[in-house]
């Protein structure tokens, strides 16, 4: 591509800012700690202001607006887009509707970010030659609706100027560091926050495992998601795009998920959405035995000799998981109608069942985990 074609396809806002930010940002900070002018005070506001940028964007731009996973108390809507503007990620409306593209068309030419371009162009490269005058907004038409969000999108740089700027310099200025707090506070912490969130477009989309579907790019990436407040489960994220949550288990790092539980513990959130675990189950144990019996693909014995040791075990998982959720729905009802005693019977199945899914789960992890073993043993 000519020079000339390829400078008139840029988008010369975003390559300037998305260049010159990182100059200033890591200049600030080489000079501050040469000249011993560093505030800790200031670096720990840096680092708050990035949690809170950052979260703003996954809580809200990200599986508030985009997915509608759960809803919000009008003023933590109102926060979560106030400050999500501080990371200069575009507005609210912006935000959604390419991000509701990249869903709808993962890994094709309409994705924006799409990953099959190169990791370079689905991390940044596609910001440069933006042209959003393209932008279609008609499949956000439920948020355009939204007279808050349609001011967001209206006031969209002086809103983000002030949350991303403006408010760290202020609070800054307490301890006589406005400069400080502008250029870490604001510029620096604003690129970091750019770049994790660049992350999950790219990272996510070439490393990790893909747990639950292998039809998509999108890959579970536990180190990314310590960077992203937990958003690098992204595999089961994209298979699953209605749950507020993207890391299922407990030991999982996932920090936007406690803040909307939380939240909802004190009414602020509410209808939380979930996918049913026995779909989820459903879907892993599909990728488990696919990618089992690829490593027996060529055996024709040994690939039936698999299934047959598989098929027990996850006809027993499915049979058990589909109990459990008879079982949830049971004690609900016991609990509505305050009936006690069937509340304590049905308490006692659950753990039962619990348990019995438990050890059925452990079975097939063993299993999956000694692939080979299971292999020589139809030899």
């Amino acid at each position: 591509m000519k020079i000339s074609k390829l400078l008139s396809k840029l988008n010369w806002t975003n390559s300037l800012f998305l260049t010159i930010t990182p100059v200033v940002g890591f200049a600030a900070l080489a000079y501050l700690i040469d000249t011993h002018s560093i505030y800790w005070q200031t670096i720990l506001l840096m680092v708050i202001f990035t949690f809170i940028g950052g979260i703003s964007i996954t809580a809200g731009y990200h599986r508030l607006f985009s997915h509608n996973t759960y809803k919000a108390h009008p003023i933590i809507a109102a926060l979560l887009a106030f400050f999500g503007a501080g990371s200069f990620e575009g507005s609210v409306l912006e935000w959604c509707t390419d991000h509701r593209n990249h869903h709808r068309y993962t890994d094709t030419d309409k994705d924006p970010y799409n990953s099959k371009r190169g990791f370079w162009y689905s991390h940044i490269g596609w910001l440069f030659v933006l042209d959003n005058s393209k932008r279609d907004y008609s499949n956000v038409d439920d948020l355009s609706n939204n007279k808050m969000l349609r001011l967001q999108h209206r006031f969209y740089l002086p809103v983000a100027v002030t949350s991303g700027m403006l408010v760290p310099m202020a609070i800054g200025a307490l301890w006589g560091d406005a400069l400080g707090g502008l250029l870490l506070a604001g510029v620096l912490r604003i690129v970091l926050n750019q770049h994790f969130t660049f992350c999950i477009n790219s990272f996510c989309h070439m490393l990790g495992k893909r747990t639950y579907s292998d039809r998509i790019t999108a890959r579970d990436n536990w180190f990314t998601a310590l960077v992203t407040y937990g958003e690098g489960y992204h595999n089961f994220h994209h298979q699953f795009p209605l749950d507020y949550r993207n890391a299922i288990k407990s030991y999982q790092y996932d920090p936007t998920k406690w803040l909307i539980y939380g939240l909802s513990k004190v009414g602020l959130t509410s209808d939380l959405r979930k996918v049913k675990q026995s779909l989820i189950v459903q879907y892993k144990l599909r990728m488990d035995e696919q990618n089992m019996l690829a490593k027996a693909e060529r055996n024709a014995a040994i690939k039936e000799h698999v299934e047959n040791a598989l098929r027990p075990v996850q006809e027993a998982i499915m049979t058990t998981l589909t109990k459990l959720e008879e079982l949830e729905k049971s004690y609900a009802n016991f609990k509505a109608i305050k009936d006690h005693l069937k509340m304590v019977d049905c308490r006692k199945n659950l753990k039962a069942a619990k348990y019995e899914l438990k050890y059925s789960l452990k079975k097939w992890k063993n299993l999956i985990s000694h692939a080979d073993r299971l292999a020589l043993a139809a030899v």
